[in-house]
């Protein structure tokens, strides 16, 4: 047995980069989930901020508000358009998600590594019968991926896929 040197190019050849995937994007009411939590979010700071301004007259409180304000807007602005750069695919042997706009984020997993997959929702996307599916990766929690942004049918359909490959690779 020997430890033979190999080239990545020799191991390229007939894998489909992830890079060239063409990505199925999330539906496009996820945009207005995405923009109702975020703003929920600042107001809720927002909120906390005034009510220290209310109690202590400082100058800190006040430059507090105006920088959660600027925050605020840049962050809906961002959220606004980072919907498009969701997106999943689903391969042979591995399903993978893409997510970022500023600060872009690929994650793939291969189906034997799958431990659990879910069908979730949370209040706000209950509102717009948005759903998510969540992929527990049996190696490391880091590596877990939820796609959010997805109708029932086709969560549901992702959710049989994968129990499907889970499944077959048993």
């Amino acid at each position: 047995m020997g430890n033979v040197q190999i080239r990545i190019e020799d191991i390229m050849q007939g894998i489909q980069p992830v890079d060239e995937l063409e990505f199925e994007t999330v539906d496009h009411r996820y945009r207005s989930v995405q923009l109702i939590l975020t703003g929920l979010g600042y107001i809720l700071t927002a909120a906390f901020a005034l009510l220290l301004l209310l109690t202590d007259d400082c100058i800190w409180c006040m430059l507090a508000e105006c920088v959660i304000v600027v925050a605020m807007v840049v962050n809906l602005i961002i959220a606004n358009k980072a919907w498009k750069f969701k997106g999943y695919a689903l391969r042979e042997n591995d399903i993978t998600y893409r997510s970022g706009l500023v600060f872009a984020k690929t994650t793939t997993i291969p189906y034997y590594r799958l431990q659990q997959v879910s069908v979730k929702q949370n209040p706000v996307s209950k509102l717009f019968s948005m759903y998510s599916v969540e992929v527990v990766n049996g190696a490391q929690a880091m590596s877990s991926l939820t796609i959010p942004g997805l109708t029932e049918e086709r969560a549901n359909q992702i959710k049989d896929i994968l129990i499907q490959k889970l499944r077959n690779d048993d």
